[in-house]
């Protein structure tokens, strides 16, 4: 054996037998227990599943892939250890890692998983702090945040963007499908073909494919080591990249025979999402020379001067026992500490509420098209029909479920009662001199045409909302007081003028012997005694 094998052997040795080494082995079994969970689904099935609708499904979210890329994101800068072994920043390093615990304790207390996951951001932001300060936080920013791509996108987000989405991709394809001379009509969110109809559905909205494929453009930014204008014009390109691909991918799907097939159908998706990226690595090339674009020298990855302390070994030691007590903290609270829970149960249904001002609607219940209504889930609904001076006005009721952590009834959807209609007309109006600001809608379908009111009774703002269900207060005391309620008043008008006066009529008088039943309808009820029983 050589002197430099036995100069490796004995260094290797000494770090195996260093506390440093045993403190961050165990605060990686620690952090191991407190995610494992949020990253692996509790079967193979399920993972299969999981993997399979990260990629297409709008509200879906994949720990396990994201875990992979992450950890080889920190694999590439394997080579800058040694910042962690610099003077640690401890007032910011804590403050990180408190807002980590805090938020993964908030997720246990309210069962929002997605939540207990964002929290380790902020834990491995604070032990990066605590071991080797800022420089080390230069050095490892990226495989960090990566982990934000493992969250599921926000559904007050996507409530806002999907059906928009739908009917944006339903008008692209079809004017490449004229295009090429495959002769479309496009009505609302459906293609309409001689062969049959196509209708754009949420996973082929093309929402999904806008984060995917920027998620692997930011993989391609760090493995070509790209910077400045050039990072941020792939950036910018990434999404209009992705729509335009899955507007192609929505074009075969019309065109295959095949591919109602679900292993057609997501295999087309696959391979069109790879089309995405090849197209993201030529414009990366095209880039690359437009912007003279070179490989970053020495001084564009230096993080700083490193001075190791003679009392770094003692200071890393201290800084992973940190990190190790709060994980511990963190799972106690996950295992032993107190869980809110609220009521599900409505002591009046909304077709009970509908029966009893309108009286019995003989063909109720409708059928529910579960592949227009999409990832809009309320916690109970109920569409009724009643005859008011000659014409029939539709109500639609839905109660919200605001505790759900992937959906929303905040859909600019609810103006649709079904699929296929096409906005003629849209506006903002008063539905009463008190009365809700709705949105008025003339939709058409073929011959017919369709007077439309539709709000949110009890919603806050875009802000609000996002606000309220990314920290999940409506799983917690601050749960407001009486739940969302999805109204819409439709009726059908004549095809070819303006709604007349009776079809606005109709809808108003409708409205007017709803409104009184509302106040006080469908209250949140929490499970308090079970909570204050915990607490004790």
């Amino acid at each position: 054996m050589s002197e430099e094998t036995k100069h490796v052997a004995s260094d290797y040795a000494a770090r195996f037998r260093s506390p440093f080494f045993w403190c961050c082995l165990l605060v990686f079994g620690l952090g191991a227990l407190a995610y494992f969970p949020a990253f692996f689904p509790p079967s193979i099935v399920a993972i299969d599943v999981q993997s399979e609708q990260f990629f297409f499904e709008p509200n879906e979210a994949a720990g396990l892939p994201v875990l992979i890329l992450s950890a080889w994101l920190f694999y590439r800068r394997s080579h800058f250890l040694d910042v962690l072994r610099g003077p640690g920043a401890i007032g910011p390093g804590a403050g990180t890692l408190t807002i980590g615990a805090a938020l993964y304790a908030w997720g246990a207390y309210t069962s929002s998983s997605d939540l207990q996951l964002a929290s380790i951001i902020f834990v491995l932001l604070g032990g990066v702090l605590l071991l080797g300060g800022l420089a080390a936080v230069r050095a490892f920013w990226l495989p960090i945040l990566f982990f934000g791509f493992a969250l599921p996108v926000s559904p007050v987000l996507l409530a806002a963007t999907l059906y928009p989405a739908q009917l944006l991709t339903a008008q692209f394809s079809g004017l490449i499908l004229n295009g090429i001379g495959a002769a479309s009509y496009v009505q609302g969110d459906q293609i309409l073909r001689a062969e049959g109809s196509f209708i754009v559905i949420e996973t082929c909205s093309g929402v999904r494919s806008i984060f995917t494929l920027s998620m692997l453009t930011i993989l391609l930014i760090d493995l070509f080591e790209r910077r400045g204008w050039h990072v941020l014009v792939l950036i910018v390109l990434a999404p209009v990249v992705a729509f335009f691909v899955n507007g192609i991918r929505v074009v075969t799907l019309v065109l295959n025979p095949h591919s109602s097939i679900h292993s057609v159908h997501n295999l087309q998706g696959i391979a069109m999402l790879l089309v995405g990226l090849v197209l993201i690595y030529l414009l990366d090339g095209q880039l690359e020379r437009a912007f003279e674009s070179r490989e970053p020298d020495a001084a564009a990855s230096d993080y700083g001067a490193i001075r190791v302390p003679d009392e770094a070994a003692l200071n890393g030691v201290v800084a992973m026992g940190a990190v190790a007590s709060v994980l511990v903290a963190m799972l106690a609270f996950a295992l032993a500490g107190p869980k809110w829970e609220i009521s599900r149960v409505l002591d009046e249904k909304p077709g009970e509420l509908l029966t009893r001002v309108f009286g019995l609607d003989p063909r109720a219940p409708y059928p529910m098209d579960y592949h227009f209504v999409g990832s809009v889930h309320y916690l109970a609904h109920a569409r009724h029909r009643v005859e008011v001076d000659g014409g029939i006005v539709e109500i639609h009721l839905g109660v919200a479920n605001e505790q759900l952590r992937r959906s929303s009834i905040l859909t600019k959807r609810l103006a649709w009662p079904e699929t296929g209609y096409a906005p003629v007309e849209e506006s903002f109006v008063d539905l009463a001199s008190e009365g809700p600001l709705a949105r008025r809608m003339i939709l058409r379908r073929g011959a017919q045409s369709m007077l439309s009111y539709s709000w949110i009774e009890r919603r806050g703002g875009f802000a609000k909302e996002w606000f309220r269900q990314t920290l999940a207060l409506d799983r917690s005391p601050l749960v407001r007081p009486q739940r969302m309620l999805a109204i819409r008043l439709s009726t059908k008008t004549d095809v070819w003028a303006a709604p007349d006066e009776a079809a606005e009529r109709r809808i108003r008088k409708v409205w007017a012997r709803l409104a009184p039943e509302l106040p006080g309808y469908a209250p949140t009820q929490p499970i308090r005694s079970e909570v204050q029983a915990s607490l004790q």
